[in-house]
């Protein structure tokens, strides 16, 4: 692995540090029945239960940031979430939100692209397959 590699991987992992507190605190608040989501998600015509599955992907992908084979997971996760809320904000007229959202997707794709070659699914395979399947073939 290349130095500029591992500068990477450090700064998408503090990336993912900060986007694990912000998310596991906004999916948490999402639980509240009493709570400020609960009137957003009626104003914008949803029903109560999108707010509580929102909430629960924003907890769990929040946390799975932090976790190096599950980073990629979590952040395709999240990014899902957040184009939802980038259309619902973008239909509300809210162009800050939109903005503000689009570089948090950007944030989250960066973190899922850098953790790739190491995502759980692929963490068990025999050294021999994977060297293989980075050798270039001979002649």
């Amino acid at each position: 692995m290349t130095r500029l590699k591992r500068v990477r991987l450090v700064l998408a992992w503090c990336l993912g540090l900060y986007l694990a507190h912000l998310y596991i605190k906004m999916g948490w608040i999402k639980f509240d029945a009493d709570g400020f989501w609960t009137a957003a998600f009626t104003r914008w015509g949803y029903p109560p239960w999108p707010r509580v599955a929102v909430g629960g992907i924003e907890v769990l992908g929040g946390a799975m940031l932090v976790v190096p084979w599950t980073a990629t997971l979590g952040g395709v996760a999240l990014a899902g979430v957040m184009a939802g809320a980038w259309l619902t904000r973008y239909l509300d007229g809210r162009y800050v939100d939109v903005a503000w959202i689009t570089a948090y997707c950007a944030g989250l794709l960066w973190i899922a692209y850098e953790w790739w070659p190491f995502r759980f699914w692929r963490r068990h395979q025999p050294a021999e397959a994977v060297t293989a399947s980075h050798s270039v073939p001979g002649p």
